[in-house]
């Protein structure tokens, strides 16, 4: 019967909150800009058109918006900001990385500038700096729920090959917990935290784990596969079979999922 598999890398570009996008442009400006002149209003008007056409899936649109901000203020942190996500979508890590970069020598407390360094750092493979960035993130705004989860991830993906599993593992659980703080309903966390859980024979703890991780995103088969193998290892085989059935109807094509509810139903 198949193990849970573990969690993907940190936050995939894929993934809709890959990059932080600043909700409330002031709100990011007040960090970024302390100690600067005032922004130029059209130079802020065109950062928020920006970000929306980011959210509209229009790249495009949205460089150009970006672009024509710093023609308004050449070092405005937000926009460059902006043209490193632009960049990170689209898969050109070493403009994304020098994008983020400037802008974080700019506004030293931009901690979204942060967040996004260290996750650009992390998928070109330099953990070190990833790591560094995102902790220089959290201690600006303990709460930036993304750039925690991909910290904790970071340690968890470390910490599976490596000698010193047990530290890492435990300094990723902390990240989790902190994460808990943040968001608690935060699905990613209660899985990955049950993965650990999984992998450490900590059995009771898992199935709960995922149990709500598949509560909180009831779409999840990882999470519903994570539940089923767990209620085997328990001997709670009818519960078993349901949460493998679960799993199926999410994602038919999940091998995983159908080879462990053959389990299942073995185990009864």
């Amino acid at each position: 019967m198949p193990a849970p598999r573990p969690p993907d890398a940190p936050l995939p570009s894929s993934r809709p909150f890959a990059l932080r996008l600043p909700l409330v442009l002031v709100l990011g400006c007040a960090a970024a800009c302390a100690g600067r002149a005032a922004v130029h209003p059209r130079a802020a008007e065109e950062v928020r058109r920006g970000y929306a056409y980011l959210e509209a899936a229009d790249p495009e649109r949205a460089t150009v918006a970006f672009s024509h901000a710093l023609e308004f203020d050449p070092d405005f942190p937000e926009a460059l900001n902006g043209l490193g996500i632009v960049a990170r979508r689209e898969g050109d890590l070493d403009t994304a990385r020098r994008r983020f970069e400037r802008a974080v020598r700019l506004a030293p407390d931009f901690a979204e500038g942060h967040a996004n360094l260290g996750e650009t750092l992390l998928a070109a493979g330099r953990e070190g700096g990833g790591t560094d960035a995102l902790r220089a993130a959290l201690r600006i705004d303990p709460d930036l729920a993304d750039a925690r989860q991909n910290l904790a991830r970071a340690l968890l993906r470390h910490g599976l090959d490596s000698p010193d599993r047990g530290a890492r593992w435990a300094e990723a659980r902390r990240e989790y917990l902190h994460l808990l703080e943040a968001a608690p309903d935060r699905a990613a966390a209660h899985h990955d935290l049950a993965f650990m859980d999984y992998v450490e024979g900590r059995f009771e703890r898992a199935e709960a784990g995922y149990r709500r991780a598949a509560e909180l995103e009831p779409g999840s088969h990882e999470a519903l596969h994570g539940l089923c193998v767990s209620l085997v290892r328990l001997a709670r085989c009818d519960e078993a079979v349901r949460a493998c059935e679960r799993c199926l109807e999410v994602s038919p094509g999940a091998d995983a999922c159908r080879t462990s509810l053959r389990g299942a139903r073995a185990c009864e």
